[in-house]
């Protein structure tokens, strides 16, 4: 009968006899090192490495903080449009198409960053669109309809984000027949919307002060390369402001001074801000 000592034990053999080897065979420990090593992460280390961090997960990713106008879960949005779950961290594009994605919400005028953070969160740093107007139109059901737009004349989101009732907190451009001809997140499609806008932006936080209500677009279109504005107050008196911001006429007041005009109280002759005016309490 066998006993225990005497039974072949092939692996402590082996080892007995690497450990016994000449000096000139001690590159073989390293070796095996290496192998069982390399065996091991393909056995279990890259399964473990593969489930954490392939696949993004909605709690994962932080954006910056909305403003209040914006009441849409913006990542949540992203994150289903786009299929993100499907997304691996361990691609070095990641972080770009993740940029990309983020950059087609309406909401978001650019992205500033993205940054990979340990433990797969994801940090988006993001700036936001600034509604400055509400354009209302006639709906195809003959009802008004109100279309936020920015400062460039990108049209905004509307349906969940403002009550009816908060179009008044907004400068209104107001020019007949018009609708938006471009999707969400891009340009309302009328060059005089568009022009109204700048103003709107130079405008929107003076609203209150000077008690504007809206924005017309006066004379002929077909004529007018440059649109001409019209401010119109809650009191119903009117100014004529003239031409967009930056796009004035030859002797017409840049922007600046109007608006110092509208601030300050000055006397304005004509209503007309785009000629020189006089200053309150001068001779």
């Amino acid at each position: 009968m066998v006993s225990d000592r005497d039974r072949p034990r092939p692996i402590r053999d082996l080892l007995k006899r690497l450990i016994t080897a000449p000096a000139s065979l001690s590159f073989i420990w390293p070796v095996l090192l290496i192998i069982g090593g390399y065996a091991a992460w393909d056995r279990w280390g890259a399964e473990h490495v593969g489930k954490k961090y392939y696949g993004v997960e909605l709690e994962q990713i932080r954006i910056s903080p909305p403003p209040e106008h914006v009441r849409t879960d913006i990542a949540a949005t992203v994150f289903r449009d786009f299929a993100l779950d499907q997304l691996s961290l361990l691609d070095s594009q990641a972080s770009a198409k993740i940029a990309s994605a983020f950059a087609t919400h309406p909401w978001i005028s650019r992205v500033i960053s993205v940054r990979k953070l340990p433990g797969g969160a994801i940090d988006v740093h993001l700036e936001y669109r600034r509604p400055v107007a509400m354009v209302p139109v006639i709906k195809p059901d003959q009802e008004v309809g109100f279309f936020p737009i920015d400062g460039a004349g990108i049209l905004l989101p509307t349906t969940t984000d403002f009550a009816e009732a908060e179009t008044l907190d907004y400068i209104h451009i107001e020019v007949p027949g018009v609708y938006p001809t471009g999707v969400l997140g891009s340009p309302f499609g009328d060059y005089r919307v568009e022009a109204a806008a700048k103003l709107a932006d130079l405008l929107a936080t003076h609203r209150e002060q000077l008690q504007i209500r809206s924005i017309g677009v006066r004379g002929d279109s077909r004529t007018d390369e440059v649109p001409q504005l019209e401010l119109t107050m809650t009191s119903n008196r009117c100014f004529t402001w003239g031409s967009p911001p930056g796009m004035e006429r030859l002797e017409e007041q840049p922007a600046e001074m109007k608006l110092q005009a509208l601030l300050q109280g000055d006397e304005i002759r004509n209503s007309d801000l785009r000629i020189a005016r006089k200053p309150s309490g001068g001779p």
